[in-house]
């Protein structure tokens, strides 16, 4: 069994502004430090995972499957160029007001895809994000939580504003890093 780190997509991994879509690959733009966060992570031998909402497919945001698609591998190729690999990528196109699901977060189900993929131990893996429903993923799979930035009120393990703070806690064993919210 190997330990995986899940990350939220938008705000965790590439800047984002909260209530815009991104809608064009060309407009991903990876957060200063995400690239050293996700190849610290790969050295260490965790398995990286992005799990993201993406419910402008179906919310008529003008997107696409083939559009969501194309950004996705537009930030696994940006984190690639800097030495730092995904293992997997899983996306929720479904949006709350137009119909129901299991894999949109906070739901658990993007994660429990993922489980089913790989052989993951759930006591050393964890969910980092930049909102409630991130942290309440990682809390209904069972994992540990990181959260990042203001907007996460949830109660995680653990909180900061940097995405490199948060993988360099994960690494140390959970000490050593200073409560940052």
């Amino acid at each position: 069994m190997r330990e995986a780190i899940f990350f939220d997509r938008d705000g965790t991994l590439n800047d984002f502004k909260f209530g815009d879509y991104i809608t064009k690959a060309d407009d991903i733009v990876l957060i200063k430090g995400a690239a050293r966060a996700v190849k610290k992570a790969n050295l260490a031998g965790y398995l990286c995972i992005i799990v993201t909402n993406q419910g402008g497919v179906i919310h008529k945001r003008g997107l696409t499957y083939l559009e969501v698609e194309q950004i996705n591998q537009r930030i696994v190729e940006l984190l690639r160029n800097e030495g730092a690999r995904i293992d997997g990528l899983y996306f929720c196109p479904h949006y709350p007001e137009v119909e129901s699901c299991d894999c949109r977060k906070p739901k658990a189900g993007l994660i429990s895809m993922a489980m089913s993929d790989f052989d993951i131990d759930l006591q050393g893996s964890y969910m980092i994000g930049d909102s409630d429903s991130d942290i309440l993923a990682g809390k209904n799979a069972r994992i540990k939580t990181i959260g990042i930035g203001e907007r996460v009120k949830a109660e995680a393990n653990f909180c900061t504003y940097n995405i490199e703070n948060a993988v360099d806690y994960i690494l140390q064993g959970e000490k050593d890093c200073r409560r940052l919210v």
